[in-house]
């Protein structure tokens, strides 16, 4: 599996200038007959079928509005995206991952402001914390979240009371405890029983996130405060945050610690996380 393709899960975003087109469609502002409308619906992963019921429900709404959906792949998605809204034939509604607004928010248009249009508040209000930091600049709306992927602890159970522990780590202290307790090396110092898939990058599922999510738990401002720089590597109260949660991380495929667990020897995280070679990952 790709790791970096299952980072690249999509969240939504709207081409509000088009919107707005279609809003005003839908509404037959202006009077007159009302034309067929076809619209242009570009994704990535999920097939039609996903949003056949939305669709099916907006088009029984509106008869004389057509949706055509485009699946693309992972490879070719963001590149086919970003030529078509460059020449001004991008597509009317598009899926758009939260981390792009810095680099392609010119090609796109925030959300309308008036009393008809959600405002910033609502957005708030209504999603979790992140959307409004990836979604929301200088205070304007510029996507609405599809839906949040949020990193989880999967365990083998069996692996667990093999060993006595009961339950699944809640902190990292005890996490710590668990790797432990669980892994078994050989006499040469191989690993023969892993306790978690974390430490490494190439062979482990979601390890962008997990690094992320160990130094955002930190305290490390991850950008500045217009998303236009890394900003990771900064101190935070004198102390190197984001260093000593990239250690921690790494630790865990270093040797000579206690915590060793894994290495770039072991099968892809899922692979032996379903073969029971490992105890626990994370997805």
């Amino acid at each position: 599996m790709n790791t970096n393709r299952l980072f690249y899960i999509l969240a939504g975003i709207i081409a509000f200038v088009v919107f707005l087109t279609i809003i005003l469609v839908l509404m037959n502002i202006g009077g007159g007959t009302v034309k067929e409308v076809n619209l242009q619906f570009w994704g990535v992963f999920d097939e039609r079928s996903v949003y056949d019921p939305i669709i099916r429900e907006l088009q029984a709404q509106y008869p004389h509005i057509r949706i055509t959906y485009r699946k693309f792949t992972f490879e070719d998605y963001e590149r086919s995206l970003v030529d078509a809204l460059a020449a001004g034939t991008g597509p009317d509604i598009f899926l758009f991952h939260n981390s792009w607004l810095p680099k392609h928010g010119d090609k796109i248009t925030a959300m309308p402001e008036g009393e008809t249009w959600m405002t910033v508040r609502d957005f708030q209000r209504d999603f979790v914390d992140v959307a409004a930091q990836d979604l929301v600049y200088a205070n304007r709306i510029y996507g609405i979240p599809l839906y949040v992927d949020t990193v989880a602890l999967y365990y083998n159970k069996d692996i667990l009371n093999s060993v006595g522990i009961t339950r699944p780590a809640q902190t990292w202290d005890e996490f710590n405890f668990d790797v432990e307790a669980i892994t078994r090396l050989d006499g040469s110092g191989n690993i023969t029983q892993s306790a978690a898939a974390i430490g490494t990058a190439r062979n482990i599922n979601r390890s962008t996130d997990i690094l992320t999510a160990l130094m955002l738990q930190s305290g490390v401002r991850m950008t500045d405060t217009e998303n236009t720089s890394a900003t990771f590597a900064r101190p935070v109260n004198n102390t190197a945050v984001g260093e000593i949660a990239l250690k921690y991380y790494t630790d865990f495929a270093n040797p000579s610690m206690r915590t060793y667990t894994w290495n770039d020897a072991q099968h892809y995280s899922i692979d032996a996380f379903a073969e029971g070679r490992t105890a626990m990952m994370f997805n």
